[in-house]
C-alpha cells in the first residue's frame, strides 16, 4: 500500500478547501443569525438567551423552517407566514456577512492556524457590529475577547519577545493619532465627533495587522462608511455607526490587502 508523504497529505486537504468553505459559511450564516438576535434583544431591553424567536409584529413562536439562514427570508419573500409583516434585513444581511466572511477567510487562509483566528475574530466583529448597529455601542466585553483571542494566538511562536515592538506599534499607529484629533474636534465643534468604542476597536485591529494594514484598515472603512452614507443619502447631522465599517474594512484588508500593501510599501 502506498503511504501518503505529509505533502501529499497536505495537498489532498488543500484540495477540500472549497468544501470546508462552505461548511464553515453556513456556520457563518447561522452566527450572523444568532448575533442579530442577540443584538436586537440587547437593544429592546429583552433578555437575548430566554425564549425562543418570535414574530415581532404578531409574536408567533417561529418553526424549524423559518429560522433556515438566508433562504426561509427568501422563500417567505420578507414576510411572516401568518400575519404578513415585514420581517427587518437586518437578519439577512447579518447572515449574508456571516456567510461571505467565513468563505473569503477560509479561501484565503487555507488551512492553518491564521484561519481560526481570522474566523474567531471575524465571528467577533460581526458580533460587534451587530450591537453597533442596533444600540450605537461597541461593548467593551466584545473588544477585550477579541483582544484576548489575539494575544493567545500571539503567544503561540517562539519569537514573540522580538515582536513585541511590532504588536504595540501596530495597535497604536491609528487609535493614538485618531484619539488625538477626535479630541482636539470634540473640543473645536463642541460635540462628540466619534464614539470612543471606534478608537477601542481600532487598537484591537492593530492587534491582528501590522501598522500599514492598519492604516489600510481605516481608509477603506472611512471610503465604505462614506459610499454607504451617499447611496443612503445619509444627512451629515444624522448619526451612523461606524463599527460596521471598521469591520467590514478588517475583513477587506485580512483577505485583499496584503499585496497592496506590499506593492505599495516597495515603491518607497
Amino acid at each position: 500500500m502506498h503511504e501518503h508523504t505529509f505533502w501529499e497529505l497536505y495537498a489532498l486537504d488543500s484540495a477540500l478547501i472549497p468544501l470546508y468553505a462552505v461548511f464553515l459559511g453556513i456556520l457563518g450564516a447561522v452566527l450572523g443569525s444568532f448575533f442579530d438576535c442577540v443584538a436586537a434583544r440587547h437593544a429592546a431591553g429583552i433578555s437575548p438567551w430566554k425564549g425562543r424567536s418570535k414574530c415581532d409584529s404578531c409574536g408567533r413562536e417561529l418553526g424549524a423552517l423559518e429560522l433556515i439562514p438566508i433562504f426561509s427570508y427568501i422563500f417567505q419573500r420578507g414576510r411572516c407566514r401568518k400575519c404578513g409583516a415585514k420581517i427587518p434585513p437586518d437578519a439577512l444581511w447579518a447572515e449574508i456577512a456571516g456567510a461571505a466572511g467565513a468563505v473569503a477567510i477560509t479561501l484565503r487562509f487555507g488551512l492553518s492556524l491564521e484561519t481560526l483566528q481570522w474566523l474567531i475574530f471575524g465571528a467577533l466583529l460581526l458580533w460587534l457590529s451587530l450591537e453597533d448597529h442596533h444600540r450605537r455601542i461597541l461593548p467593551d466585553g466584545l473588544l477585550i475577547a477579541a483582544a484576548i483571542v489575539r494575544l493567545i494566538f500571539w503567544l503561540i511562536p517562539p519569537d514573540r519577545l522580538a515582536r513585541l515592538p511590532g504588536l504595540v506599534g501596530s495597535a497604536l499607529s491609528v487609535s493614538l493619532p485618531l484619539l488625538i484629533v477626535v479630541l482636539i474636534m470634540d473640543k473645536v465643534m463642541k460635540r462628540e465627533t466619534m464614539g470612543g468604542g471606534d478608537i477601542k476597536l481600532f487598537f484591537v485591529v492593530g492587534l491582528y495587522f501590522t501598522w500599514a494594514e492598519t492604516v489600510l484598515t481605516l481608509l477603506v472603512s472611512c471610503v465604505l462608511g462614506l459610499l454607504y452614507a451617499a447611496i443612503a443619502r445619509k444627512k451629515r447631522t444624522e448619526p451612523m455607526p461606524f463599527g460596521p465599517w471598521i469591520a467590514l474594512g478588517t475583513v477587506v484588508t485580512a483577505v485583499f490587502g496584503g499585496p497592496l500593501v506590499e506593492w505599495y510599501l516597495s515603491l518607497l
